[in-house]
C-alpha cells in the first residue's frame, strides 16, 4: 500500500498546470509588415485597417500595406488614429502636427507645436471641431477656419476619455467631467481621491482613464504604482472601488478594449480578459503572455488584432479555437480517448501516455516501459482501465493504482473496441483478436492474414464492424462475418462511429463518408455534397451530428439537414493530421501531430457576413486609367485588366471571387484563393458589363455583385461610310481592272502580230542565208569537181562527192525549218561543208574543229545556221587570196557560269583590208556574207533577249602586217 502511494506521489511531480490560448497568426516583417513597432490600430467603416507605427501611417486592405505621408510632416511616427463621421482618417505626431487623409493623400490640418511643446496630445474629431487634450489644457479648433476658438485649463491632468454618442466623458484627478454636444465643458462631481501621501509626495502615476462597459462607466488610476479600478456611480455622484484585479495590479496597461460583457486589457505582459458579472470583475484568461501589446481591436469579420512593440502584429481569427499547452515531448499525439467529460487519455509518438484535464489544464504524464510509439489507445470508464497498443505489446493501465502490465503480444495495434461484457476486440496490422476479460485476457484469434484498418463496437447492434483493406465486414454476436457493399463495391473504412439515431458512419480514404443502417448504405457524402475533401482522417458522432477531420479542414455535419460548417487553418486550426476526436460537453477536442486543440461547438463557427468588393485598378492596353463606372474605348483599346479587392486579412487568405463579362461570356468563372484581377486580351468591338462577386468557400453567398461597364467602338473599317467607300473603290477597281485587261489583250494581240511579222521576216532571212550559203560559185565549183571526176572516169569519187554534196544540201534544207539544233549537228554540218570546200582549194586548205573537254556537244542547243556563214566568209575573203598554206581553225568552249558557248574562228588569210582591195579590183559590188541579211538575223535573234548572241571580228597582225582574221562568237545555249 505504501509503495503504491509512493509511486503515485512520484508521478504527481509531473502533474502541472498548463494554459490554453486561442490560435494566432503572427504578422512580421517577413510577411510584408512594414514595421515591427506599432502604437495604434483601427478598422474604418470600409474595412481598411489603419496602423500607427514607428515608421508612419499605413493602410492595410488585406493584401498589401500603403504608406501615407507628406512634405510638411516632421518625423515618421504617428499616433491617435481615428475616423470621423465623414469617413476621414485622422492622426497626429509628437511634433504637434495633426493630419487627415483626403483623396488618398495625407493632408496637414494644423500645427500646434508651439502650444503642445513636444507633448503627445490626445484628440477627438467632431463635425465642426477638433478637440485636443494636452496634460492641463483642452483646445477647441474650428475645422473650417483651423483657428483655436477657445481653451479650457485645469490644475490637474486630464484623463484618457471615452466617447459616448456626442458626449465625451473624462476625468481629472479631482473630478469627473463631460464635454457635451455643444462643446461645453461641465464638471459633474468630485472624485474625492487623494493625490498625495502624508508626506506630500504624489501617489498618482501616469494618466487616469475613463472607460465604459455597456451602460456602466469605470475609472482606472495608478496609485502607489498599482492599478486601482473604480465604478463611476452617476446617481450617487461617487466612485466605488472594485476588486478582482490582483493578478494585474502591477501590469502597465496600454489600452482597454470592450468586448461584449468583457474587458480586454492590453498590457506589457500580454492581454488579460475579465468578465463582468454581479457588479464584479472576474479574470477569465490571459494570452500573448510576455508580449508588449499596445492595442486590441475586433474587426468586422470577428478577427482580433493585437499591435505590439517590437513584435509586429498578432491576429486571432477565432478565439473559440484554443490550443492546450501540453508537454513538448508529448505534442505528437498518435491516439486519443475520453476518460470523462473533463479528462482525456492520449498516447504520443515518444511512447508515453498522459491524462489531461481540459478544465484545470493539468497534465498527468505516465512513462511507459516500452519506448515505441503508442499506436492505439482506449479507456474503459467502468473498469477505470486504459488499454495501450505499442509496437510489439499491448498494455493495460489501472488508473486507480497507476500500475501497468503487458496482457498481449501484438504487432502495432490499430484499434481497441471494448464490448458489453468487458472483452476487448483488438485489430493489428494483420490479425483480429478477441481478448476475454473474464479469463485474464485470454486471446481468441478470429481471423488471420487479413489486414484491417480499424474496428468499432456498436452497442445498438451488438456487433463489431471492421474496416479491412478489402472492404467493410460486420461480425454479429456469434462472430459470423457479413460484408457490406455499396453498389456492389467494397467500402474501405478508416474510421467508424455511430450516431444516436442508430446510423453507422464510415469514413474512407478516397470515397468520402457512408451512412449505414440495417447493413444498407442510406447516405453518401462526397465533395459533390460539400465535403472539403474525400480523404477522411477521423470522424466522431455528436448525438445525431458528425464531426469530420479531413486533409483539407474540419467540418461539422448536421445529418438531418445535410448541411456543413467548415473550419480550416485560416480559421485557426493548427493541423489537419488528426489522430483523434472526442466530444467534451460544449467543446470538441482534437489530437494531432501538433498537440491538442479544442473547438467551441456553439461559437467557433462564424456566420458569414456580407462582404463588399470594390474595384482597385483598371488598365487599358497596360496603361493605368482613372477609376470610373463607364469607359468608352477605341477599337484598338481592347486589352483590359480589371483588379478588385475585399478588405480583410481572412477573406484574402480564404475567399474567392466569381466573375463574368456580359457581352463576351455569360458564364460565371471562379478565381483561385488570393487571385483578384482579370485580364481580357483582344476583345472584339461591343458593349460589355464586367461583374464580380466575392464569396467564401462552401458558404452561402450573400455578397453584392459589383459591376463595371465599358464599350469598345468598331474599327473605322467596319463603319457604314468606310464600307460604302470600299464598295465604290472596289467597283472602280473592277472597272479599271477590266479596262486594263482589255488594253493588255489588245497590246498582246499587237505583239503577236509583230511576232508573226518578225517570224516571217526571220524565215525570209533564213532563206536568204540559205541562198547565200548555197551561192553559185560554191555550187559551180562543186559541179565542176563532179564533172571532172566523171570525165576522168573516176566514177567512185564522183559518186562519193555527189553524195556529200547532196547530204550537205539536204542538211541545209532540214536545218532551215528549225529554230534550234544541237552543237554537234552544227559541227557535223561544218565538217561536211569544209570537206567540199577543201576540194575546191585543191587540197591547199588545212582546217581543224576542236572543243574543250568539259563541253558536251550533244547536250546543248544553239540557233541554226549561225556559224557556217562566218566560216564561209573566212574562206571567200581571207584564204581564197592566199596561194598556199591556207589554215583554218575552229574551237568551241563552254562558260557554264554565264550559260554561253564560245566559238573562235581563226584563219591565216590576207585580212579584211586586203580582201576589200581584191574585191574592188574584181569589180564585184555584191555583198557576200557580211550583208544586211546576216545583221538583221542577229538583230532578230537578240530581240527582247536578256542574253544575246555576240560577234567580234579582230584583224591578226604581225609587225603591223595582216596575218589573218579572228572571229569570236558568243552564243547563249539551252539544255532543252
Amino acid at each position: 500500500m505504501f509503495r503504491a502511494q509512493l509511486t503515485f506521489l512520484l508521478l504527481f511531480i509531473s502533474f502541472f498546470t498548463k494554459a490554453q490560448e486561442p490560435v494566432s497568426i503572427h504578422l512580421s516583417e517577413k510577411d510584408g509588415l512594414p514595421d515591427k513597432e506599432f502604437y495604434n490600430i483601427i478598422e474604418d467603416t470600409k474595412g481598411f485597417i489603419w496602423l500607427c507605427a514607428d515608421k508612419g501611417l499605413f493602410r492595410y486592405d488585406g493584401k498589401s500595406f500603403k504608406n501615407y505621408s507628406n512634405k510638411e510632416k516632421r518625423g515618421l511616427s504617428v499616433f491617435g488614429v481615428q475616423e470621423d463621421a465623414d469617413g476621414n482618417i485622422w492622426c497626429n505626431n509628437i511634433s504637434g502636427q495633426f493630419f487627415y487623409v483626403k483623396e488618398n493623400k495625407l493632408v496637414t490640418f494644423i500645427d500646434l507645436s508651439k502650444e503642445l511643446k513636444g507633448e503627445l496630445a490626445l484628440f477627438r474629431v467632431r463635425k465642426k471641431h477638433v478637440i485636443v487634450f494636452s496634460q492641463n489644457t483642452i483646445y477647441y479648433i474650428n475645422r473650417a477656419t483651423k483657428l483655436i476658438e477657445k481653451t479650457h485649463f485645469s490644475n490637474f491632468s486630464y484623463s484618457l476619455n471615452v466617447k459616448v454618442g456626442e458626449a465625451i466623458y473624462l476625468a481629472t484627478t479631482d473630478s469627473i467631467a463631460v464635454i457635451n454636444s455643444k462643446t461645453e465643458y461641465k464638471n459633474l462631481f468630485p472624485t474625492n481621491l487623494s493625490t498625495r501621501d502624508k508626506n506630500g509626495v504624489t501617489i498618482i502615476h501616469g494618466k487616469t482613464e475613463v472607460f465604459q462597459l455597456d451602460s456602466l462607466f469605470f475609472l482606472r488610476q495608478v496609485r502607489f504604482h498599482k492599478n486601482k479600478f473604480y465604478q463611476i456611480d452617476f446617481h450617487k455622484n461617487k466612485l466605488l472601488e472594485l476588486g478582482g484585479f490582483e493578478n494585474m495590479e502591477s501590469e502597465s496597461i496600454q489600452h482597454i478594449f470592450k468586448n461584449g460583457n468583457q474587458i480586454w486589457f492590453s498590457t506589457t505582459n500580454g492581454v488579460y480578459v475579465y468578465n463582468f458579472s454581479g457588479n464584479k470583475f472576474y479574470e477569465k484568461r490571459q494570452f500573448l503572455k510576455g508580449k508588449n501589446v499596445t492595442k486590441t481591436i475586433k474587426d468586422k469579420d470577428g478577427n482580433y488584432w493585437f499591435t505590439t512593440l517590437n513584435r509586429g502584429i498578432y491576429v486571432m481569427p477565432n478565439i473559440f479555437i484554443e490550443t492546450y499547452d501540453i508537454s513538448e515531448t508529448h505534442k505528437k499525439i498518435t491516439a486519443l480517448d475520453k476518460v470523462d467529460s473533463q479528462t482525456l487519455f492520449f498516447g504520443s509518438n515518444n511512447g508515453d501516455v498522459s491524462f489531461f484535464n481540459i478544465k484545470t489544464n493539468k497534465e498527468f504524464n505516465i512513462e511507459m516501459p516500452e519506448a515505441s510509439k503508442v499506436s492505439a489507445i482506449a479507456f474503459d470508464s467502468k473498469k477505470k482501465l486504459g488499454y495501450i497498443g505499442k509496437q510489439t505489446k499491448m498494455h493495460v493501465l489501472d488508473k486507480k493504482t497507476l500500475k501497468c502490465k503487458v496482457i498481449f503480444s501484438t504487432s502495432s495495434a490499430k484499434s481497441f473496441s471494448i464490448l458489453n461484457n468487458n472483452d476487448v476486440f483488438v485489430v493489428d496490422y494483420k490479425t483480429t483478436t478477441l481478448l476475454k476479460y473474464a479469463n485474464n485476457y485470454k486471446p481468441q484469434k478470429l481471423l488471420l492474414n487479413r489486414r484491417p484498418y480499424t474496428s468499432f463496437y456498436s452497442k445498438k447492434n451488438n456487433a463489431v464492424f471492421v474496416g479491412y483493406v478489402d472492404g467493410l465486414v460486420k461480425y454479429n454476436a456469434f462472430w459470423n462475418p457479413k460484408t457490406i457493399l455499396y453498389k456492389n463495391n467494397p467500402i474501405y473504412g478508416l474510421s467508424i462511429t455511430e450516431t444516436k439515431d442508430g446510423v453507422l458512419w464510415v469514413a474512407t480514404f478516397k470515397d468520402g463518408i457512408f451512412g449505414i443502417k440495417n447493413d444498407t448504405v442510406i447516405h453518401h457524402f462526397t465533395t459533390k455534397e460539400r465535403l472539403v475533401s474525400n480523404r477522411i482522417e477521423k470522424i466522431e458522432a455528436d448525438k445525431t451530428n458528425l464531426w469530420i477531420a479531413t486533409d483539407a479542414g474540419i467540418q461539422f455535419l448536421n445529418t438531418k439537414k445535410k448541411s456543413f460548417k467548415t473550419l480550416t487553418k485560416r480559421d485557426g486550426i493548427i493541423s489537419y493530421d488528426i489522430s483523434g476526436i472526442e466530444i467534451m460537453d460544449d467543446k470538441v477536442v482534437f489530437s494531432s501531430s501538433e498537440g491538442l486543440f479544442s473547438v467551441d461547438k456553439k461559437r467557433a463557427f462564424k456566420a458569414q457576413k456580407e462582404v463588399k468588393v470594390y474595384f482597385t485598378n483598371i488598365e487599358i492596353d497596360d496603361k493605368k486609367e482613372k477609376l470610373k463606372s463607364n469607359y468608352q474605348l477605341a477599337y484598338n483599346q481592347n486589352a483590359v485588366k480589371i483588379s478588385f479587392n475585399v478588405n480583410g486579412l481572412i477573406f484574402n487568405q480564404k475567399g474567392k471571387y466569381k466573375y463574368r463579362l456580359l457581352g463576351y461570356n455569360d458564364s460565371w468563372i471562379t478565381t483561385a484563393i488570393g487571385e483578384s484581377s482579370v485580364k481580357y486580351n483582344s476583345l472584339p468591338a461591343g458593349d460589355y458589363i464586367f461583374q464580380v462577386q466575392p464569396f467564401l468557400d462552401l458558404e452561402e453567398n450573400k455578397s453584392e455583385i459589383k459591376s463595371l461597364n465599358f464599350s469598345i467602338k468598331k474599327p473605322f473599317w467596319e463603319t457604314w461610310w468606310f464600307i460604302l467607300g470600299i464598295l465604290i473603290l472596289v467597283l472602280g477597281s473592277i472597272i479599271l481592272y477590266f479596262r486594263r485587261k482589255i488594253k493588255k489583250k489588245e497590246q498582246q494581240r499587237e505583239l503577236e502580230i509583230n511576232k508573226l511579222s518578225l517570224d516571217n521576216e526571220l524565215i525570209a532571212l533564213k532563206l536568204e542565208n540559205l541562198r547565200s550559203q548555197m551561192n553559185p560559185h560554191f555550187i559551180f565549183n562543186a559541179l565542176n569537181s563532179i564533172q571532172e571526176y566523171i570525165i576522168l572516169n573516176q566514177k567512185k569519187l564522183a559518186s562519193e562527192y555527189l553524195g556529200k554534196f547532196a547530204d550537205l544540201i539536204r542538211t541545209y534544207l532540214n536545218h532551215s525549218s528549225k529554230g534550234k539544233i544541237t552543237l554537234k549537228e552544227e559541227i557535223d554540218c561544218l565538217e561536211m561543208y569544209l570537206e567540199l570546200e577543201k576540194l575546191r582549194f585543191e587540197d591547199k586548205l588545212n582546217y581543224s574543229i576542236t572543243n574543250s573537254e568539259n563541253l558536251i556537244p550533244d547536250a546543248i542547243y544553239i540557233p541554226t545556221m549561225l556559224i557556217q556563214p562566218y566560216v564561209e566568209n573566212a574562206l571567200k575573203h581571207g584564204l581564197l587570196h592566199r596561194k598556199n598554206e591556207r589554215i583554218l581553225t575552229i574551237n568551241f568552249s563552254i562558260d557554264k557560269q554565264n550559260s554561253v558557248v564560245k566559238c573562235v574562228i581563226i584563219d591565216n588569210g590576207v585580212g579584211r583590208e586586203k580582201a576589200e582591195e581584191f574585191k574592188a579590183r574584181s569589180g564585184k559590188n555584191h555583198k557576200s556574207f557580211a550583208t544586211k541579211a546576216t545583221k538583221d538575223r542577229l538583230a532578230l535573234l537578240n530581240y527582247g533577249k536578256e542574253k544575246q548572241v555576240g560577234v567580234n571580228i579582230t584583224d591578226l597582225l604581225e609587225n603591223n602586217t595582216p596575218k589573218g582574221t579572228q572571229v569570236n562568237i558568243t552564243i547563249p545555249y539551252t539544255t532543252i
